[in-house]
């Protein structure tokens, strides 16, 4: 996973909420007297707090404005845009799952060009991003790509003050939480001296229930988290450590190449504990207060954002230099814990600048590409054939029906275990673990599923070592096209080479079931597992991706959860004019990748549409003009499969022989936004 090339950040973007609180202000907040000294245990004296009127989208869009306005680039130039934040919490008692972030971003800022999905990995969020926008730009597949995050995750502090009951309440770290945004534009560096030397991230799945944010099943509602923080601080330095050493010697670096140390800001007393178990574990005891970063005092614990508000603060205080070197710890629930060494070029004099003058960095227009890639997200080149990438193939499938009512784990971990069945690899094998699934079982927002599911794999199980330990887990979001966007970043990541086999699965639920049985969403509660790896260029496997978004119907779909009572419920508005919105864009998505590939849509042996309903596939059978056994159709009259579209219509293929060696393929999906990605694939 070590970069092969130098990945910049060309610009960088924060954002703070003006309403300062401090930890005296929260403790009397609390309902039951909290004998406990929590400033001095912490440091944190102040946080910033949103929720007036700004939420987390208002958080990441202020946050993008910052970053657009110190960059050279505009947002119609940016190639891959991807949301980070835990929080989706986007207005008074509204937790957003469709559209997603990104979607919302794109539209706002006219991110034109730009392929956009959200990514969720707990507080390891922005790094998990800026290292898939590092593979897809060390390969050549995009040149530049932005990395976004609001964090308006003080309504959890406003929940616990309801319910904490003791000073040993696990519930206390949401008295320490700040809000903010922040943004990062990336692209690759002009030379070998600036950027990042590194950027390694692992995911140690057995400990997933350490720190976990979901809905209270209080009265009162609300969004609360729980943490275990004697048990998860212990294992956080123990595997931190660890994999520092592991990269500083994978390197041949020392501690003393870094001018500056930034842990993740949780708190001082995990920073103090930090430094001493560095010093008396590694033979190099350089760790001390003049170079280990902390701005917890003004700022609170700020999640997917800390590193980076940390990083602004300090260049803007002078503290960090153009020409400094900057290794980042970073750990978050799940667990996953990483290193990344990055070197400035001249951004903090560029930062500190445009701040003194209180004015913006001069912009450019950059030359108009004409032709798009399918990897750069409009139009439908092959990616493949023009980069020279070698294909990526669909190794096994596996699929999950519950005889009785499950949940997103059982489902999700029944379909892992008959991929495996079908497959010729072993759990171990697997390197990169993606959750595509948007409706989850107690509204879990952290951390990332894949977590819960990677402590499932027997590669993670009771292993420090972290040359053998190389499992990364996250999440993507992207509605019904989350699956489809867990096959593009898996193959991607496959063909920048520092990745091998990626396993790409998905599990829904309806969360009303028990609650609100008539306001269903009417999908089919299932699971479905992938497993994608590679073969040589010419062989079976994915050909080219196309997006194609049309934002003007963003308000067509739209899912929240509401948090008022225990458990919370989900609320969902739809447009009856949805499934006609969806099949204009797919014409218009399938006929540019068609085109660009120079192929008549009379060479596909199969098409694999969205398992909507069998009356919504036989009215694309029509629009798009193919003929009706071309067009695969799995709902057999149930409901709609969702993010499983895609692997149950393999599964139908292959169990009934439809397909051989050398057929072409269409798959198809869509998500609300409206987004439609389509991809050619080779049997």
């Amino acid at each position: 996973m070590t970069s092969t090339g130098r990945t910049l950040i060309e610009s960088l973007g924060v954002y703070h909420p003006p309403r300062i609180v401090s930890t005296q202000e929260v403790l009397r907040g609390c309902r039951q007297k909290i004998m406990l000294p929590l400033e001095k245990l912490t440091g944190i004296k102040y946080r910033r707090m949103a929720g007036e009127d700004e939420f987390s989208f208002d958080l990441a869009s202020k946050a993008v404005e910052a970053c657009l306005a110190n960059s050279r680039y505009r947002a119609e130039d940016i190639d891959l845009l991807i949301c980070c934040n835990i929080s989706r919490y986007d207005g008074p008692n509204r937790f957003s799952f469709e559209p997603n972030t990104s979607i919302k971003l794109k539209a706002a800022f006219g991110f034109d060009r730009a392929i956009a999905f959200d990514l969720t990995n707990a507080c390891a969020g922005i790094f998990t991003g800026i290292q898939l926008v590092n593979a897809l730009i060390s390969a050549g597949i995009i040149q530049r790509g932005m990395v976004v995050s609001g964090e308006y995750i003080t309504h959890l502090t406003k929940t616990a003050q309801r319910e904490i009951d003791s000073p040993l309440d696990q519930r206390l770290a949401c008295l320490t939480l700040g809000d903010s945004g922040a943004a990062l534009v990336l692209e690759k560096s002009p030379s070998e001296q600036f950027g990042f030397h590194d950027i390694n991230l692992r995911t140690f799945g057995q400990y997933s229930d350490y720190c976990v944010a979901r809905i209270s099943d209080q009265p009162e509602g609300g969004a609360i988290m729980y943490t275990d923080m004697v048990k998860l601080a212990f294992l956080t330095i123990n595997e931190m450590i660890s994999h520092y050493d592991y990269v500083l010697t994978t390197n041949a670096w020392s501690s003393q190449d870094f001018q500056h140390i930034v842990m993740h800001q949780t708190s001082r007393t995990s920073i103090q504990g930090g430094i001493r178990e560095f010093n008396k574990r590694l033979k190099d005891k350089v760790f001390h207060e003049g170079n280990v970063i902390d701005n917890l005092a003004e700022r609170g614990n700020t999640s997917t954002t800390s590193h980076f508000v940390a990083i602004m603060d300090s260049i803007l205080n002078n503290r960090i230099q153009s020409g400094d070197t900057v290794c980042f710890c970073i750990f978050a629930s799940g667990l996953t814990v990483g290193t990344a060494v990055y070197t400035f070029d001249d951004l903090p004099d560029r930062l500190s600048q445009a701040n003194a003058n209180r004015q913006v960095v001069e912009r450019h227009r950059l030359d108009t590409v004409t032709v798009v890639s399918a990897h750069q997200g409009r139009g439908s080149q092959s990616a493949t054939e023009q980069a020279g990438l070698s294909r990526i193939r669909i190794e096994s499938v596996g699929t999950a029906r519950p005889e009785c009512r499950s949940d997103t784990f059982g489902l999700a971990n029944l379909a892992v275990k008959n991929c495996f069945e079908q497959s010729t690899h072993r759990y171990q094998d697997v390197d990169v673990l993606i959750f595509a699934g948007i409706y989850r079982t107690q509204f879990i927002s952290e951390p990332a599923i894949a977590a819960f599911i990677a402590g499932e794999l027997e590669n993670t199980a009771g292993k420090s070592d972290h040359e053998q330990t190389r499992l990364l887990a996250f999440d993507i979001f992207g509605g019904g096209l989350s699956f489809m966007y867990a096959c593009y970043v898996g193959c991607r990541l496959i063909q920048s080479g520092q990745h091998q086999v990626v396993m790409a699965v998905t599990s829904e639920i309806e969360n009303n079931a028990d609650i609100f049985p008539e306001k269903l969403l009417g999908i089919e509660e299932t699971g479905s597992a992938m497993i994608l790896d590679e073969v040589p260029l010419g062989e079976a496997g994915f050909g080219s991706f196309a997006f194609k978004y049309d934002t003007t119907h963003i308000d067509a779909f739209d899912s929240y959860a509401r948090s008022e009572s225990a458990g919370g419920y989900l609320e969902v508005t739809k447009s009856p004019e949805l499934e006609e919105i969806y099949l204009t864009c797919i014409c218009q998505a399938v006929a540019e990748l068609l085109e660009a590939e120079k192929i008549d849509l009379g060479a596909i042996k199969m098409i694999i549409p969205p398992q909507i309903s069998s009356a919504f596939i036989a009215r694309l059978s029509e629009k798009l003009g193919s003929r009706r056994e071309q067009m695969v159709d799995v709902t057999q009259g149930g409901k709609d499969l969702f993010t499983s579209s895609l692997v149950y219509g393999l599964q139908y293929l292959r169990d009934n022989d439809f397909v051989t060696a050398g057929d072409l393929g269409l798959l198809i999906n869509v998500g609300a936004g409206v987004q439609v990605g389509c991809a050619t694939y080779y049997f």
